[in-house]
């Protein structure tokens, strides 16, 4: 049996400026699924075959946030690769800003709640470490 393809997944990190001119950021409370407890992290998804990772990790932001108005989107220029039994994985992160904290928020069945936060509270509320990097490289 040979080795399967490189999985290709996105992180997308969805920011905007406060009206007190603080920057925030969009983290999502993910329900629990396929043994893993709830959590509160950055957006995950997978790349379509064929598809751009940057243009994958826009239609993530639709599908799992119902946001389509994007402002700006940006290569934070930092992936993560694992294996995960013969498979490998490589996850590309993006930053997406919105003009408005206000933007309507239309999640998913994957998430059951979301936040605004500062990005101390996002740091402090990541799981894990390759995340809080990615949040300190939103420009």
């Amino acid at each position: 049996m040979g080795a399967k393809e490189t999985c290709m997944k996105i992180a997308s990190i969805v920011w905007t400026i406060d009206p007190n001119g603080e920057k925030r950021f969009l983290i999502r409370h993910n329900r629990p699924f396929d043994g893993y407890d709830d959590e509160w992290t950055i957006l995950f998804g997978n790349v379509d075959e064929g598809e751009k990772s940057k243009l994958a990790a826009i239609r993530e932001v639709g599908e799992e946030y119902g946001i389509f108005d994007i402002s700006s989107v940006n290569n934070l220029d930092y992936s993560l690769e694992y294996k995960d039994k013969d498979r490998a994985t490589v996850i590309h992160f993006f930053s997406m800003r919105v003009e408005s904290i206000d933007i309507p928020i239309q999640l998913n069945n994957e998430s059951i709640g979301y936040d605004w936060m500062t990005l101390e509270k996002a740091i402090a509320s990541m799981r894990y470490d390759d995340e809080s990097i990615a949040l300190t490289k939103v420009g």
